[in-house]
């Protein structure tokens, strides 16, 4: 993962860092790091970069509340999701999104995992018992709402999901589409909205 002094340095000149620096001798790494992410930010928009002094120093004070879940570690991955999906003609971006793309990267990396030790695991598709959801109960799935893409785990129609939570009929083709790491998303989302990881990016690639 990108560390704290590259994210500073990708994202600032050093010329502007050391002012921060300079003007702020208690910032620490992580902060330069958010100051860094509000100042790509500005780039992105078009405006200019926010000035040392309170302004900043409050900007600074609503990023680092609204990341204090995201590690140092993930701070670059994180707001690169956010920053991909997010609609800049439309709106003003807010940190919230990046809090809400390590969400979606923590459930990605858990499902990758998983996905790899059950594919290491079976020979066949006769290894489950439900070829939905390889017996975890749950189909993972992507789904485009509100100008960006959530993942949510979907409960199956098969014995491994609590009765309860049941579907009538599960996550299958042709509306659907499985991704390598046996995630789902529907087709008209994928033609319209692009692919929500780079584990679809095949299949837009193929339409191509």
């Amino acid at each position: 993962m990108e560390d704290i002094k590259s994210l500073v340095t990708k994202h600032t000149a050093n010329e502007q860092a050391d002012k921060w620096k300079n003007s702020s001798p208690t910032l620490s790494p992580r902060h330069l790091a958010i100051v860094a992410l509000i100042q790509q930010t500005q780039k992105r928009r078009g405006l200019p970069l926010i000035a040392a002094g309170f302004e900043l120093q409050a900007t600074l004070k609503a990023w680092d509340d609204a990341l204090q879940n995201v590690p140092d570690g993930q701070l670059a991955r994180a707001y690169s999701r956010a920053a991909d999906n997010w609609p800049w003609a439309d709106k003003a971006f807010i940190p919230d999104a990046v809090a809400d793309a390590y969400k979606i990267l923590l459930v990605e990396d858990k499902q990758r995992a998983e996905a790899d030790k059950r594919n290491a695991a079976r020979r066949n598709a006769d290894t489950y018992k439900c070829h939905h959801c390889q017996d975890i109960g749950y189909q993972p799935l992507f789904s485009f709402r509100m100008q960006r893409w959530y993942a949510s785990q979907r409960p199956c129609v098969c014995d491994a999901t609590p009765i309860g939570q049941r579907n009538a009929t599960p996550l299958e083709e042709p509306e659907y589409l499985r991704g390598k790491l046996d995630e789902w998303v529907r087709v008209c989302d994928l033609e319209k909205h692009g692919a929500p990881t780079k584990a679809f990016e095949q299949f837009i690639a193929g339409k191509e």
